[in-house]
């Protein structure tokens, strides 16, 4: 080998190794974040009504909301039911407590109801007072529908219940013009008398003025009414009555809205 071919090689092996060109490699396209739920507040979550509502609630196949179950305690919540749902500690006679909890919420359920005659926990603080708080945070929040259940015989001065209890039906009453005037969009459901049978009979909403005592009502069908009116186009700005027919099961009750009288 010649000295210039020596040079020559030499001057070769001192080159770095030359990188193989860069190949750009197609990146996958970023997870599309998954659609907003739509928020459902829950009033009265440990309730005999609002119990009941909660689990029809959580059974909803697709779990088509997010959840907030109200109380005023979310232990005694936890003791009770567990962690079925996700618990916001809030009273309806506090506001400050109120406007934290209705942050971000789209539908309210307002299940509450009075359990006593006495303190803060009679007709007058819960069902007016309670109520008239929760819809001053539900209109500052942009709460897009109100539902509440009071009863098939709100408003009415010459009622024993009022005898017994401490005039709750003219506090209903009170609360649901409360609602109304507003302006939120609201539904009121008027339960008949209220059972604990299980669901499974023709449910009837009626206008109230139609309701005559003796009338009964399951617990679960009137969660089922509550539920199906937070989306219903057609049941905004109702005031109804909710009864059990004797015929089977059906959903024609949910074509049955636009009927209804708003008050």
């Amino acid at each position: 080998m010649t000295l210039l071919r020596c040079f020559a090689v030499l001057a070769l092996l001192a080159l770095p190794a030359m990188a193989p060109p860069s190949v750009a490699l197609a990146q996958p396209p970023p997870e599309a974040a998954p659609p907003r739920k739509p928020v459902v507040l829950l009033a009265g979550a440990t309730g005999n009504n609002g119990s009941v509502i909660l689990k029809a609630l959580l059974a909803l196949p697709g779990e088509p909301y997010e959840v907030r179950a109200m109380t005023r305690d979310s232990g005694a919540a936890v003791s009770k039911f567990g962690s079925i749902a996700t618990w916001y500690e809030a009273d309806v006679l506090k506001p400050a407590t109120l406007a934290k909890v209705m942050d971000g919420v789209d539908y309210v359920i307002d299940a509450k109801a009075a359990t006593g005659i006495f303190g803060d926990n009679r007709p007058e603080k819960v069902d007016l007072e309670g109520t008239r708080n929760m819809v001053a945070a539900a209109t500052a929040a942009g709460v897009k529908k109100y539902v509440i259940i009071t009863s098939s015989v709100s408003g009415q001065k010459d009622h024993f219940l009022n005898t017994v209890g401490r005039d709750v039906l003219i506090y209903k009453g009170l609360a649901e013009e409360a609602l109304i005037a507003s302006g939120l969009p609201y539904v009121i459901v008027g339960p008949a008398g209220m059972t604990d049978d299980p669901a499974g009979r023709e449910i009837r909403l009626i206008p109230r003025r139609d309701y005559v005592g003796g009338m009964k009502i399951t617990r679960a069908d009137t969660a089922a009414v509550c539920i199906e009116a937070l989306a219903n186009p057609d049941a905004v700005n109702k005031a109804f009555t909710v009864v059990n027919g004797d015929g089977p099961a059906t959903d024609a009750w949910k074509r049955s809205f636009a009927g209804l009288p708003a008050k």
